[in-house]
């Protein structure tokens, strides 16, 4: 079969533009907006469109040699590379396994260093950077003018590929089972400024909620706002009590943003005389393998934490040989697993 030939008219139906606008880009005419213009000449390339006919394929960067380079890590702190730190710790083995798979080598950095003088090392390949950064550090980085693939934070200020845990999805798909049980005074707790994911997190149960009509009104309040600190069984305790923890008003579910809140949550609902499930039901987000011995087992949405360090490696890897493709957002999903915490509500 004959190879189509790529026209000005196939660019401009692809981009969504006339013929006139990209002979005009093409040609290097005045006239053309600067973001329609990267567009057009981007799609041209991926196109293969030359002046001259059809070329072979897109043109891509050449091989983008890894053995024997270096990645450079950007952590909050140096506890997040140990394994004894349950969530951070495990992604980081999965960045430093993968990138020992391809026999490359990794420098480990934190955010709290003083990046005004850059990290001096040849053959550096690109940068993932893991947890919650701010943003002088990301400009910071953005000056090695190095890939940078961001793990469980969104780099709204520099270009760089985010990798995050489909957190609005798998909380969204275990709000729905509680309301399937019969939930209708569900609580969501957490706090919604901790994290990124903690947003998103919050985000899923209100869409599940909505669906299922459930209001969200001041009066009818679906959000329990805790820090996340040592002082957070304090804080619960105060909120149980507004709440009034025996009355027919108190929530049959609490729909927890991570695992170990919802851990605090069980033990101190046995402090006030209720029982989990038997009384409430309690979800969490994470399947912490520190929880897995304790009762009840906990319901949860799991989440893959070393095939997220992989997933960086592979997608850093890429983007080296990809420099020209638009940024992306790369959401991997979690399975629930459904263990003791949760029951259809107690009839009060």
């Amino acid at each position: 079969m004959s190879q189509r030939k790529v026209t000005m008219q196939v660019i401009a139906d692809t981009v969504g533009v006339s013929k006139y606008v990209v002979s005009k880009t093409l040609n290097n005419k005045l006239g053309v907006s600067e973001a329609t213009r990267q567009k057009i000449l981007f799609t041209a390339k991926q196109l293969g469109y030359s002046k001259d006919g059809p070329s072979e394929g897109p043109s891509l960067p050449l091989e983008t040699e890894i053995e024997n380079g270096y990645i450079l890590v950007v952590l909050p702190n140096y506890e997040y590379q140990s394994i004894s730190y349950t969530y951070w710790g495990a992604v980081f083995q999965g960045i430093s396994l993968h990138i020992q798979s391809k026999k490359a080598g990794m420098i480990v950095i934190t955010s709290e260093m003083d990046l005004s003088k850059k990290v001096d090392v040849p053959n550096l390949i690109g940068i993932i950077t893991v947890g919650t950064v701010d943003e002088q550090t990301l400009l910071a980085l953005s000056t090695y003018n190095l890939p940078i693939v961001t793990l469980d934070h969104e780099a709204r200020i520099i270009r760089a590929d985010s990798i995050f845990m489909d957190n609005l999805g798998g909380i969204e798909r275990m709000t729905d089972h509680l309301i399937g049980l019969g939930h209708k005074q569900l609580l969501f707790v957490g706090n919604i400024h901790y994290s990124q994911s903690f947003y998103e997190r919050w985000i899923g149960f209100r869409n599940s909620l909505e669906k299922a009509d459930i209001p969200l009104t001041q009066g009818n309040q679906k959000i329990l706002t805790i820090p996340y600190d040592d002082n957070m069984e304090a804080n619960l305790q105060q909120h149980f009590e507004e709440l009034r923890i025996h009355s027919t008003d108190f929530p049959t579910a609490f729909v927890c943003a991570n695992d170990h809140i919802a851990r605090r949550m069980i033990v101190l609902l046995e402090q006030n005389g209720l029982a989990c499930p038997t009384d409430i039901s309690v979800t969490g987000f994470d399947s912490l393998e520190e929880d897995k011995h304790l009762s009840p087992a906990l319901t949860t949405v799991q989440v893959l934490k070393q095939v997220m360090g992989r997933r960086a490696v592979d997608r850093l890897v890429w983007r080296a040989k990809n420099r020209d493709y638009p940024s992306e957002k790369i959401l991997i999903v979690g399975d629930i697993t459904f263990n003791e915490s949760i029951d259809a509500p107690k009839k009060r």
